[in-house]
């Protein structure tokens, strides 16, 4: 277990160096612009709150949170309160699971509690998270911008950072556009406090990135998607300090929550300055989401986000792997890459008609997946030069998606979980079997899945090898 905060190359704690750094890089002018400008980083960094809203403002039911033996939201009004502050408190609506989601309902309820001369402190983690960035942007869009500042209660997953929202519509998730916090908070204390396993999830979400830059590649390569040299970048910190901090963040020392919290911060900024998500969200975000989507009819919870996609990165880096070892150009018949539309339509309604027997989640992905497929249509000249010059490139896809022994020691350190079935919400594995072989069907970002769907090895069989692969691996 390392004992100090390490060098960062871009360090979060210090916005003005970190943009100095970014607009010193060549893709500089590709970059999207992001309003982050300060972020609050210790044990105490919550005690910073009110000074941080006069600097914004040029002036003075739910889950449980606490910053030591203090209730967390009361304490957050208590000090913005004794700071001559009036505040207003608005608590995100239950579903009918008892549970707040990400969802467009849960969205105008925040957005109609919105008005010109406010300022916003989001007090929680992801789903509030996304709520109060998109309800805020959608106010922003028509009205005078609201300062909004992030209040971290838990290092789940990168969004705090991210310039988008993952909102559900019809049952879907879908990413859209969003904003920034102008401030984020990231008490040490506080995120101590929080449950165990959230850390672990943050860690999780964090660790897509062995799969993430390698689809975020191949969608680039087939004229599919962006590619942003910068992002990858940025996240260098995060491939130097996840192994050797895991254990540290794992156990939630002083050292690595300091640490982790910085890594989720360059993990979202990487992909605030693509413009997309794609930096960390590949073939494993969309098995997390399949999950997700699937739970009601399944009978079980919402799973944590960023367990959930720690978990899904092993199958999916073992699927990738597998890709770039066993290729063989020789053996592909390119025509046969290039299924029938209306074929592929009757499959994507087919996947999700268990889930929505009414079609609405079938029509909402398939109207996504439509525009995928067109555009792979389009793709056969790259799909051609890509397989007539395979041996460079797997060197570049290798140098993108790193072996899955180095992912599972990652997470081992760290304490994750290493089987769906142990997660803080348990998965049968045929239920994550059906996520994974599915969730290429589900939207419109190319992945290595759709590549091994179109060439046609995602079949049972190979479905079985990954999973095969994945507990040899883990099991060691």
């Amino acid at each position: 277990m390392t004992a100090t905060v390490p060098e960062f190359r871009y360090d979060p704690a210090d916005m003005a160096a970190l943009r100095g750094k970014l607009q010193a890089l060549p893709e500089a002018a590709r970059f999207t612009r992001f309003e982050l400008d300060r972020v609050e980083v210790g044990p105490d960094a919550l005690l910073a709150l009110p000074a941080v809203l006069d600097d914004l403002t040029q002036g003075p039911g739910p889950t449980p949170m606490r910053r030591g033996n203090e209730d967390l939201k009361d304490l957050v009004h208590r000090l913005l309160a004794d700071a001559g502050r009036e505040v207003r408190t608005v608590v995100l609506e239950a579903g009918e699971d008892g549970q707040a989601h990400a969802d467009e309902h849960t969205v105008d309820q925040v957005f109609g509690e919105l008005q010109p001369g406010l300022s916003i402190v989001s007090v929680g983690s992801g789903t509030v998270t996304d709520v109060a960035k998109h309800a805020v942007f959608r106010h922003d869009e028509s009205h005078e911008r609201l300062p909004l500042v992030f209040v971290a209660t838990a290092n789940t997953m990168v969004a705090y950072t991210a310039r988008m929202a993952v909102i559900a519509k019809h049952g879907v998730k879908r990413t859209h556009k969003s904003r920034l916090a102008d401030a984020l908070i990231m008490d040490s204390t506080i995120l101590r406090d929080a449950p165990p396993e959230s850390g672990l999830a943050g860690i999780g979400d964090a660790a897509a990135m062995y799969v993430s830059f390698g689809d975020w590649w191949l969608g680039k390569r087939f004229g599919l998607g962006n590619y942003l040299e910068a992002s990858s970048d940025l996240i260098g910190d995060v491939r130097t300090h996840l192994l050797p901090y895991a254990s540290s963040m794992g156990e939630r020392s002083p050292v690595g929550l300091e640490v982790q919290s910085r890594l989720m911060v360059l993990c979202g900024l990487s992909a605030t300055i693509a413009g997309e998500s794609a930096p960390l969200s590949g073939y494993e975000h969309v098995v997390s989401h399949m999950l997700d989507m699937s739970a009601a009819h399944y009978g079980r919870p919402v799973g944590t986000h960023g367990a959930q996609v720690g978990m899904a990165v092993l199958p999916c880096s073992v699927a990738f792997n597998l890709l770039i070892d066993e290729l063989d150009p020789a053996d592909v018949d390119v025509d046969a890459c290039y299924p029938d539309p209306d074929a592929m339509r009757a499959e994507v309604l087919a996947a999700f008609a268990p889930l929505d027997p009414t079609g609405a989640m079938g029509e909402e992905c398939w109207s996504d997946y439509a525009k995928k497929l067109s555009g792979w249509r389009g793709a056969r000249p790259e799909l051609e030069s890509f397989l007539a010059g395979w041996p460079a490139e797997r060197d570049r896809l290798r140098e993108l998606v790193p072996p899955t022994e180095e992912c599972v020691e990652a997470l081992v350190t760290a304490g994750l979980p290493l089987r769906f079935e142990e997660l803080p919400t348990p998965i049968p594995e045929e239920q994550a079997r059906w996520a994974f072989a599915n969730a290429h069907l589900m939207r419109n970002r190319f992945s290595s899945a759709d590549l091994l769907h179109f060439l046609g090895r995602l079949d049972e069989g190979f479905v079985d090898r990954v999973f095969t692969r994945m507990h040899e691996l883990t099991g060691r």
